[in-house]
């Protein structure tokens, strides 16, 4: 086997346990779905062993059918309290995350967002994170965040 390979079988395997559901008995579950309330075919989050995956989310609002007025900075916010909705209804918060990818429909508004970002994280306690310009995103959103959180199946 070449050395690429070997490492890559490592990296498997100690990323296994990570993803893999498994009950107090040690037998392997299924992953769980939380709806979304938004009047698409998507679920919010999905747990998958310790992981809970949250879906994208933009600045939409209440009705999801539009996005909050006013760009980047309230689209931002919005995005975050959505996102925060969906930590609390798991009992999770912004300090459960680790991982957030975002799309900005403009690489411009990289450092409005970036300002509105930092607050929502204690200093020093980021997610890891990627970040791309894409050449749209729904509703014609500015930005869209999806995330992963810790969550040990001890918790709901």
């Amino acid at each position: 086997m070449r050395r690429g390979k070997k490492i890559l079988a490592v990296i498997a395997a100690l990323c296994v346990p990570l993803f893999t559901a498994t009950s107090a008995l040690g037998q392997p579950t299924d992953p769980v779905f939380t709806p979304s309330e938004m009047p698409y075919p998507f679920s919010s989050a999905v747990q998958v062993g310790d992981v809970l995956f949250l879906s994208g989310e933009i600045g939409a609002a209440a009705d999801g059918q539009s996005l909050v007025p006013g760009g980047i900075e309230p689209e931002t916010h919005q995005m975050f309290a959505r996102i925060g909705a969906t930590l609390a209804g798991h009992e999770l918060g912004f300090d459960d995350l680790f991982k957030c990818t975002v799309m900005l429909a403009d690489m411009q508004d990289w450092p409005a967002f970036n300002a509105i970002y930092k607050d929502y994280f204690e200093p020093r306690r980021y997610p890891a994170r990627s970040a791309m310009g894409v050449n749209g995103l729904a509703l014609g959103a500015r930005v869209e965040m999806e995330c992963w959180a810790w969550n040990p199946q001890g918790k709901p």
